[in-house]
């Protein structure tokens, strides 16, 4: 588990916090590439992107300054998202 210089952690060892901001920005990105076919649709996906988006640009801000350390994959984790979504 320990490479190099630093701590090399796997997804599934994130911190908890890193965990269930993933989940739920996977979902927010998940919902942002789905088309509204129809008024039904799109009330649904406004309700998922209103679930899994709403804050996330000011979570991720908070994240990247708590880990901005390490350790080193939770910053690349972080890093490869677009800081804004909302």
């Amino acid at each position: 588990m320990a490479a190099g210089a630093g701590t090399t952690v796997s997804a599934a060892e994130f911190p908890a916090d890193v965990k269930t901001f993933l989940a739920n920005r996977e979902q927010c990105d998940h919902f942002r590439g789905e088309e509204a076919y129809d008024e039904a649709r799109g009330a649904e996906i406004n309700k998922a992107l209103d679930k899994y988006c709403k804050g996330t640009d000011a979570a991720l801000k908070k994240l990247k300054a708590k880990y901005r350390k390490g350790p080193p994959d939770v910053v690349k984790a972080l890093a490869a998202l677009e800081d804004t979504v909302e």
